[in-house]
């Protein structure tokens, strides 16, 4: 026998060591599993006088589709209508658009130019308004900087700006360029594109950039962002967008030929569509010579941008208007007298959190002894003295008070928990300092879970002898800019979403920033005046932080950008995502490969489906997509355009600090025992229109929690989308609650299984749900489909339910933050998994025959009932593809409706055996 058996080859090194165990280990998990015995669920055998009713509709929509066209002539047609587009590659395609769009730099326009100038001569000379805020603009650094950005971009085709949090470069470099061409005599020429990481940035900036030119928005200044828009005029303008606007844009016009300045701002923070924008531009660029790009950054390691732009100049512009002065914790423990409890239970932390601050803190005590009371730096050894003390951040805000001039004061909180436990004890204060100052702040909430309304709230002037507080997220780093600010609060931490590829997870954790998140932040005090910034963390804690934030792509999943790629004819996603300045890991790509396959937008050898075509072109994540165009041939489309839209935007509930059980009380309420989270999204617009019918909208939101403005951006996506897909013709109206839509809109089970069909293969398994006896609470045990324990998430309406009819879900995004959860879910049926799932198949173990799923579920299925099935699968199958070449709704009196009633047939089927299906889970 040799003596290495059972240990690692020879000749293995670091790397290779790693690689073979976990080689080894994934074979014996696939060996385990194949040897593992079946086990089989419920029976979805079905009677066999409804199952020669299902037989008989799957006929008459095989003979009235055979006589019409068959498989093999929809691919030909395939071949003939895309053949062309999806074969030719990237260069081809610009040759392509060269030829269509014609000389694309010939834009000028004399007369026009004439009028521009003129207009602009009237402005400067007779609008005092217009003179007034120019008299503002000209205090902001950027405007020194003026006559440097028109030299550096009439002879550079890309530049660096690099400016701090307040320079102005967001709103000034923009109207800069423009009013240069138009002064010039060239307006007519001119037409700027400037790109903001989120929705919020594009609509405030352009709304500030229309006042500082005296002009109402969609004149010369507009924005446009995903499925809503006010656009300027054609020529001499300035359009703030989304990236992913622009990305989706590039799909049909990739050389942006009706624009001359792209302007890609906050390119720091390293979202995903602004590094696959860059990596597309170093393509585009040399195909539109005249095409100017401006990249606009923070000033935290700058280097990078411009070395991957072949050394394009940059150029620095001084950051807010009045100094900030930085204190770090020990400067603020000095200032303040704090000390900590070190004893109280809920601070306690792990020894390897303790054994890392010491490690980190001691060294630098030695050096800093000199410098410091003894009593501050035995404060610093305190592992809890660090972050967002809930009890120190309330002291210091105090302190504030008593000694500092006036001022906001701008919190930095990691999530809306801690932003919560803050509220609340400011509100309700437990010592006699925070009574004192009870009175006198006036307290406000921004995160992404408020409403719009009350986001703007923040921006008013506080009534004299009132101190305006403000208990924020990331989101007030760089999307918005309190102009009375003063003082900041840093505690250094955030939540930070990051994807593990091995075990395809999302997950939210709460981190330290970075580097260049303090500076942001410090940068929102000083714009009134002088100004501190307080960071609760150390000088050694931030020696210790990295530079920059890792960039989005590395901790993202990459469906949607995948799918984009493909329609864009750049068939190698895994070679052109090497040439980002971060490349994706590999694995990353495989996943989301894997996972368009499985939802049949590509084939099997990665070539865009007739499917994979809209979906790429749908400005909504592929699922969502799919789930769409599923409603419109099984006409449900209002329901399912209702969850779409909340999935996409947001949920319009919101939660008030300490009312968070009534809340929940509210969704469940509203669910109607529908065991799914997007349902009742739909129900609560619902009853939303009916509250508008009689005026009630606003008290009906009041009195249930919701955001007002986001249930009517909601509406308005909802007919976005019905306009989107009536222009694509799958509808035959643009009104969403139009009857030939929405026949089986009342229809639970079809639009369940429809909402399955979509966020599949997002499936999770119920195995128990135990009621604790005298509580109310319910404990479940939950597997997703690779084997993973998962929970519902508390703010989902299925949390807590102690009994459910079946015993499969379907969700659209899990998330890891203090376990692994479900954000949301949708109770399903097995039949709605055999008929919409993949990789369906039926064999016999045990003598018993089954059918199943993805090599994952089983069900016992008598081979009748498997048969069927099996047939109707590749009809409905059939029906996409001939579908997705000539798009068309489903018409009632037609062959196709045949198969739709087939497959009504078959889900009223789950819905009358809910008990047997449900038999399984442990009710305690």
């Amino acid at each position: 026998m040799s003596k290495n058996k059972g240990k690692r080859p020879y000749g293995l090194k670091g790397k290779e060591i790693g690689m073979y165990y976990k080689k080894l280990s994934q074979q014996r998990k696939q060996n385990s599993k194949e040897e593992a015995k079946i086990k089989l669920g419920c029976d979805v055998s079905v009677p066999p006088a409804m199952l020669d009713r299902v037989q008989g509709y799957v006929k008459l929509f095989k003979d009235g589709v055979a006589t019409q066209v068959n498989e093999q002539r929809l691919n030909e047609d395939f071949k003939t209508q895309f053949g062309a587009l999806i074969s030719v590659d990237f260069d081809e395609f610009l040759d392509e658009m060269k030829k269509q769009h014609g000389n694309m730099e010939s834009f000028d326009n004399e007369r026009l130019d004439k009028q521009l100038l003129q207009k602009q001569e009237e402005a400067h000379e007779l609008n005092n308004i217009f003179q007034e805020r120019y008299r503002a603009r000209l205090r902001l650094p950027t405007m020194a900087q003026a006559a440097n950005i028109i030299d550096a971009v009439a002879n550079n085709q890309v530049v660096l700006i690099v400016g701090s949090t307040g320079c102005g470069k967001t709103t000034q470099v923009p109207q800069i360029l423009l009013d240069d061409a138009i002064g010039k005599g060239i307006g007519s020429q001119c037409r700027i594109v400037c790109t903001q990481p989120r929705r919020i940035s594009a609509i405030t900036v352009a709304e500030r950039v229309s006042y500082e030119r005296a002009e109402k928005i969609g004149k010369s200044v507009g924005y446009q962002i995903r499925l809503e828009a006010c656009k300027p005029r054609e020529r001499a303008s300035i359009t703030y967008c989304t990236t992913g606007v622009l990305l989706h844009q590039l799909q049909s016009d990739p050389l942006m030929h009706n624009t001359s300045v792209l302007i890609l701002d906050e390119i720091h923070e390293r979202s995903v569509e602004t590094d696959l924008l860059m990596g597309l531009l170093k393509l585009i660029l040399p195909h539109r010579p005249a095409l100017k790009v401006l990249l606009m950054s923070a000033t935290v390691r700058v280097q990078d941008f411009c070395d991957y732009f072949d050394q394009c100049p940059m150029f620095h512009i001084d950051g807010v208007m009045f100094p900030v002065q930085m204190l770090y914790l020990e400067d603020v423990l000095e200032l303040t007298g704090y000390q900590f409890d070190s004893k109280r239970e809920k601070r306690a932390k792990s020894a390897a959190e303790q054994a890392e601050h010491r490690a980190m803190i001691e060294p630098y005590i030695r050096r800093v002894r000199g410098n410091f009371d003894k009593c501050v730096l035995e404060q610093l050894r305190l592992p809890e003295s660090e972050g967002c003390d809930i009890d120190f951040v309330s002291h210091l805000i105090y302190h504030i008070c008593s000694r500092e001039a006036e001022g906001a004061i701008l919190v930095f909180m990691p999530g809306y928990d801690k932003i919560s436990q803050l509220h609340s004890i400011l509100e309700k204060p437990r010592t006699a300092l925070g009574q004192h100052w009870k009175d006198h702040l006036q307290l406000y909430t921004l995160h992404s879970m408020l409403p719009s309304v009350e986001q703007q709230a923040v921006f008013g002037r506080v009534p004299r002898g009132k101190r305006k507080v403000i208990i924020s997220t990331i989101i007030a780093e760089t999307s918005v800019t309190i102009d009375d600010v003063v003082y900041v609060i840093n505690t250094g931490r955030t939540k930070v979403s990051s994807y593990d590829t091995e075990t395809n997870i999302q997950a939210l954790e709460e981190a330290w920033v970075t580097k260049a998140n303090t500076q942001q932040r410090r940068g929102r005090a000083g714009r009134v005046q002088p100004g501190i910034c307080y960071n609760l963390f150390s000088r050694a804690r931030e020696e210790r932080m990295p530079e920059m934030p890792t960039p989005e792509i590395l901790r993202s999943k990459l469906e949607s950008i995948l799918l984009s790629l493909k329609l864009m004819h750049i068939e190698d996603p895994y070679g052109f995502l090497q040439t980002l300045i971060n490349p994706p890991a590999k694995e990353a790509i495989s996943n989301g490969l894997a996972l368009l396959k499985r939802i049949e937008a590509l084939d099997s050898a990665g070539l865009l489906t007739p499917l994979g075509m809209h979906l790429a072109k749908m400005p909504i994540d592929p699922q969502m997509g799919k789930m769409m165009l599923m409603s419109t041939l099984f006409r449900c489309w209002d329901p399912i355009s209702s969850a779409a839209a909340a999935l996409s935007y947001k949920s319009p509930f919101y939660t008030p600090i300490g009312l968070e059980r009534r809340v929940d009380e509210t969704k469940r309420r509203l669910a109607c025992n529908m065991r799914s989270d997007h349902l009742c999204l739909h129900n609560t617009i619902c009853a939303y229109r009916e509250c508008g019918r009689a005026q009630r909208q606003r008290d009906f939101c009041y009195n249930n929690f919701l955001s007002f403005m986001t249930l009517q951006q909601l509406d308005r996506m909802k007919q976005q989308f019905a306009q989107l897909l009536h222009n694509y013709k799958f509808l035959s109206s643009s009104d969403c609650q139009h009857d030939k839509s929405n026949s089986n809109s009342e229809n639970v089970s079809l639009v369940r299984a429809i909402i399955g069909a979509g966020l599949y293969p997002n499936m999770a398994h119920l195995h128990k749900a135990r009621q604790i006896r005298n509580q109310v609470r319910t404990v479940h045990s939950m597997t997703t489909d690779d084997g993973r324990h998962v929970n519902f998430h508390p703010s989902s309406v299925n949390s807590g339910e102690a009994s459910f009819e079946s015993n499969y879900f379907v969700y659209y995004q899990r998330q890891k933050s203090s376990a692994l959860y479900l954000l949301d879910a949708t109770m399903v049926f097995p039949m709605a998994l055999i008929i919409f799932g993949d990789g369906v198949d039926s064999g016999v173990t045990d003598k018993t025959p089954y059918i199943s799923v993805a090599q994952t579920y089983y069900f016992k299925c008598n081979p009748e009932t498997a048969a069927v099935v099996m047939e109707l699968r590749d009809s409905l199958k059939h029906l996409l593809l001939k579908k997705a070449l000539y798009p068309a709704p489903v018409d009632e009196n037609s062959h196709e409706n045949e198969l739709i009633r087939a497959i009504e047939l078959l889900l009223s089927l789950d819905e009358g055996m809910g008990d047997e299906y449900s038999d399984d889970i442990d009710n305690i």
